[in-house]
């Protein structure tokens, strides 16, 4: 093997090794501050869990749970609900399994009258994650205010018959 090839095999191993190392490093660190910024949402330190967030997804901008939490808080504020939207449909987009980040974008998108979008929200959020039941509840809501009391019925019905088999109390 020509030298140059050796060089350049060398470098390419050395920057995989280097990279991986900051990347995890970065993702501790991200996953520090939503942690930390979960303890102060627990406390209704809303502003300085949002800081904690923030600086989650600045460390590594392809973290969901960061987004989610951005989300989370931002839902929170009646004035911030276009935020929620961006926020949680990023998390989604970089989880396509984060159940409860959907469950959330569809009250985000509920509160902000995107009823369409809302329902499809809740409905990938039961599919991911069966104990989402309100899940059923929040689309049976939805077509009763969009005047289809036949389908909304039938939303009703299947969150009762889930919550039933869940180990809820009713």
């Amino acid at each position: 093997m020509p030298v140059k090839f050796k060089i350049i095999a060398v470098i390419t191993v050395f920057c995989i090794f280097f990279n991986s190392d900051l990347s995890a490093e970065t993702a501790s660190q991200s996953t520090e501050y939503y942690r930390e910024g979960v303890e102060l949402f627990k406390k209704k330190d809303y502003l300085s869990a949002e800081k904690k967030f923030a600086e989650a997804v600045k460390y590594s901008p392809y973290y969901s749970l960061g987004y989610y939490g951005l989300g989370r808080v931002y839902l929170l504020d009646g004035k911030k609900i276009k935020d929620a939207i961006k926020n949680l449909r990023k998390s989604v987009e970089l989880d396509r399994d984060l159940a409860r980040g959907y469950f959330y974008l569809g009250l985000a998108e509920f509160f902000s009258g995107k009823n369409i979008e809302a329902i499809h929200s809740f409905s990938s959020a039961f599919e991911k994650d069966r104990k989402l039941v309100e899940s059923l509840y929040n689309i049976g809501v939805i077509y009763d205010e969009l005047g289809n009391s036949y389908k909304a019925f039938s939303y009703y019905r299947k969150y009762i018959n889930d919550l039933k088999g869940s180990e809820r109390p009713f």
